[in-house]
């Protein structure tokens, strides 16, 4: 049983997966869905208006941001938390065509969720940076790690022959 399993695409799918299952899923969709029944217990930071606060409030400290970003955040802010679901929903994909199996095709959907993960943190990047904020710093390094993860399964792929 064991030998059939590729510890190689394993961590890859556990990383991509629990990053975005809480920062999309638990802290956007649950966040918010929670706000929307229960206000009165809700935890602030994670309803609309916490999050409108907060990323809004990182965005007007810079003129730009202030200007461009800010009165978009509410048709923004959707598409972000449909973009930070992507990944989640791919590696759930991925776990159930058994991409983690060594003898599985070309793992199509563990590329389409590290290309996934790359763009959303390059969109979060973009507005972070744009509007000078210091979460820019921790994206940075995410994005690295989001490359890192593309050259890795393709070189996996091109060295199991599955690509």
């Amino acid at each position: 049983m064991f030998k059939k399993i590729s510890f190689h695409i394993i961590p890859i799918q556990i990383f991509l997966g629990i990053f975005w299952f809480k920062n999309g899923f638990i802290d956007k969709v649950c966040g918010i869905f929670n706000g929307l029944m229960s206000p009165e217990t809700a935890y602030h930071g994670d309803t609309w208006s916490g999050w409108k606060e907060y990323i809004v409030g990182t965005w007007d400290k810079s003129q730009v941001g202030h200007v461009v970003l800010s009165p978009l955040f509410d048709a923004l802010f959707p598409v972000l938390i449909i973009l930070q679901c992507l990944p989640f929903i791919f590696i759930i994909v991925s776990i159930l065509k058994l991409e983690f199996l060594t003898d599985a095709k070309a793992r199509t959907w563990l590329m389409k969720s590290a290309v996934a993960s790359l763009f959303v943190t390059s969109v979060m990047l973009f507005s972070q940076t744009l509007s000078g904020a210091s979460d820019g710093e921790y994206l940075w390094h995410l994005l690295a790690a989001g490359m890192v993860l593309i050259m890795y399964i393709k070189n996996i792929n091109t060295i199991t022959g599955k690509a």
